[in-house]
């Protein structure tokens, strides 16, 4: 491998190190706004925070990326200066966090891509320095002094633990001293459960070594502790042997003991013939050697290499078609027991790909929970920026989706969540003078249904003003009359290109800026949106997207003499329809399936396509649904089912309504792939 490469290589581990401490650093900062806003936030959170900050900064550095690394010395500056109490956390200092941390995301992206711009970090630098130089509010003579702490645990602290003792003294917090022994076979895991339960009632202030006092194969440990819990409350809940508990300010002697109930358990055994002093390896509980093997069995895999393997797996899905093909002509030519054999080898070949396509479908798929982390952060800024109130609430974040289709639905949710913050949520006044909480409320929700998955955008606000609406679409010439179209027509407006503008954004809701390039994006991965609108009480984005769009089983059918593919996850039935069924009503065919109206749709007609035959008595109608929309496809002829693997046909045909791309057959022919959403958006569009 050349330097290049290795350079390329580790620039590729790079981005992916920062992406993740970035989305990790984002979520904390939520937590740590609404700390400025309730006033109490725990100090693991500011660490959290500041750690994310400083491994950013050092991984930046080790890469030569100097803009990365200079704005992280910053952040960590300032948020090293929060730990320390030396700045105060209010929203001033949170809006600079949030700023530079954006600014530290749109670095790295550029640092992962050939030619991107760099950024100006001067004025997030002022800003972190204008946070820095305000300094804390005066305070008085410290309380310390009447605590009478030993001037050798003071001296040992560092700068940052007499914050956080100067800190829980000033909340009027017991300040306790626990001393305790451990085994050295089992120290660090004993010192963590013990620090674990002690976070439930209080704040671990500092660790420190301590002079040996108990097991000879020991060592020794002073927690400093504070707790509104007297010592005597404290002991119930961190009750173990060789551990005692005393509170500063406190008369000299007055200390809680444990139990010491474990004593015989926690005494080292000494191993036959063993010499005092001897070195003895330590064990784990369950007496087997301590291992060095890593506790995760977590890999991070290139989104490129699933690739390629799952391009690998569809060409095997190719291969077996055409075996399986061959199989049936020879039997078709009297060959029965080769094009038996044959047959049976494709059987098991059949079984062994749907493992392996299985497989990696599973290694692809991720939980929607973290499209849904991203938009949090998203959502508070925006927030903040048009001084509104919004809550967010999550539901579904454990469905999984597929890799690419969350990276590609990334933008378009991303889009309608600005907006409707921006234009659907009303200011607090506005809110309270309609009789609603001050606070709006965004829920995003998730659910598979079928073989599809649905994401669902929901927002209380003033919803889409439909006046306003077509009001806009009769300016733009799209409607003769406002009485033409209904109100659930005109909301469809929205997507229309051309829609969106400038003055769009002023004269109506604004919901329709760049709508029609959400659409678009949504029906580039075969799914479909809609939107249900509640006048003055919110409105409801609903995104319908299929699991996957690598490997599929199609149904093939033919119509005019060409064939196409139909994914089988979107095909309902499939029936014989007599020509005297088919009825029409208002222009448009439909037929009475079930107690109700199926609109019906010609392929012939919606492809122009010309040289089918004479309509025959009865035809094959197949019905697709995408969500809650049904429609009944008109074709000539039914031809199987079979796996296929989707191509990408490429910029020049991407106008094109209805395919999302093509495939080919076992019998080495290339068909075009029905996109079912989008067909069934143009046939509604064409009766609207």
């Amino acid at each position: 491998m050349s330097v290049e490469d290795n350079i390329g290589k580790a620039l590729k581990d790079f981005l992916a190190e920062a992406e993740e401490i970035l989305d990790q650093l984002s979520l904390d900062l939520v937590s740590l706004s609404d700390c400025a806003d309730g006033g109490e936030c725990s100090p693991d959170l500011v660490n959290s925070v500041f750690r994310g900050a400083h491994s950013l900064k050092g991984l930046a550095g080790m890469f030569g990326l100097s803009d990365i690394a200079e704005l992280g010395h910053h952040l960590e500056n300032l948020l090293d200066a929060l730990r320390l109490g030396k700045v105060e956390l209010d929203q001033t200092v949170v809006s600079t966090l949030f700023e530079s941390t954006e600014l530290l995301a749109h670095l790295v992206r550029n640092a992962g891509e050939t030619g991107g711009e760099g950024a100006d970090l001067s004025g997030a630098m002022q800003r972190i320095n204008d946070c820095l130089t305000r300094g804390p509010k005066a305070t008085q003579d410290s309380p310390l002094a009447r605590l009478n702490i030993p001037e050798r645990v003071l001296s040992s602290m560092t700068e940052y633990e007499e914050h956080r003792l100067l800190e829980n003294v000033k909340k009027g917090r017991n300040i306790h001293s626990i001393r305790v022994s451990l085994l050295l076979a089992s120290f660090d895991s004993d010192l963590m459960e013990l620090t674990d339960a002690l976070k439930q009632a209080g704040e671990v202030i500092s660790t420190l070594p301590s002079a040996s006092s108990g097991l000879d194969a020991g060592i020794d440990f002073e927690i400093l502790f504070g707790s509104e819990l007297p010592a005597g409350a404290l002991m119930p809940i961190i009750d173990r042997e060789h551990l005692t508990i005393s509170t500063f300010g406190e008369p000299a002697g007055a200390q809680a003991a444990g139990s010491g109930a474990a004593a015989a358990a926690a005494a080292p055994v000494a191993e036959p013939g063993g010499a005092e002093g001897d070195f003895q390896a330590p064990v784990q509980a369950d007496g087997g050697a301590i291992s060095a093997k890593s506790m995760s069995r977590t890999v991070r895999v290139d989104i490129g290499k699933l690739d390629l393997l799952m391009n690998i797996v569809g060409e095997l899905v190719l291969s077996h078609s055409m075996i399986a093909d061959v199989a049936a002509r020879m039997r078709r030519d009297g060959l029965i027991v080769p094009s038996q054999e044959l047959n049976k080898a494709a059987k098991g070949l059949e079984k062994k790909l749907s493992e392996l396509q299985k497989g990696v479908m599973e290694i692809r798929m991720i939980p929607v929970g973290q499209l849904f982390d991203k938009m949090t952060r998203i959502i508070r800024k925006i927030a903040r920026e048009q001084g509104k109130k919004v809550e967010l609430k999550l539901y579904g974040a454990d469905t999984e989706l597929d890799k690419l289709i969350i990276e590609d639905i990334s933008d378009p949710v991303m889009h309608i969540v600005r907006n409707s913050i921006d234009h659907g949520i009303e200011t607090p006044e506005e809110r309270v003078a309609a009789g609603k909480d001050e606070k709006g409320t965004i829920t995003l929700s998730s659910y598979q249904k079928g073989n599809h998955v649905v994401i669902q955008i929901d927002d209380d606000g003033s919803g889409i003003d439909v006046a306003r609406v077509k009001q806009k679409a009769l300016k733009l010439g799209m409607i003769s009359s406002v009485d033409e179209v209904s109100d659930r027509e005109a909301v469809d407006f929205i997507f229309r290109p051309g829609f969106s503008t400038t003055e769009t954004v002023s004269e109506i809701s604004g919901r329709g800026v760049g709508m029609d390039v959400v659409r678009t994006n949504i029906a580039a991965l075969s799914g479909l949106i809609d939107v249900e609108n509640f006048p003055g009480q919110g409105a409801r984005f609903i995104i319908t997207l299929p699991i996957t769009l690598a490997i599929i089983k199609a149904l093939i059918i033919s119509t005019a003499g060409r064939t196409y593919a139909l994914p089988i996850t979107s095909v309902l039935e499939s029936i014989i329809v007599e020509q005297k069924e088919i009825k029409t009503v208002e222009r448009k065919e439909v037929i009475q399936l079930r107690e109700s109206t199926l609109p019906l749709l010609r392929l012939s007609d919606l492809f122009e396509l010309k040289g089918g035959e004479a309509a025959p008595e009865s035809c094959y109608v197949v019905v697709v649904g995408v969500a809650e929309k049904r429609l009944g496809l008109v074709v000539d002829d039914l031809l199987g089912q079979q796996d296929i693997v989707i191509k990408s046909i490429g910029d020049t045909f991407a106008g094109f309504r209805g395919i999302s791309g093509a495939a080919d057959l076992g019998d080495q022919r290339t068909i075009l792939v029905l996109d079912v959403g989008s067909v069934i958006a143009e046939a509604t569009r064409g009766s609207a």
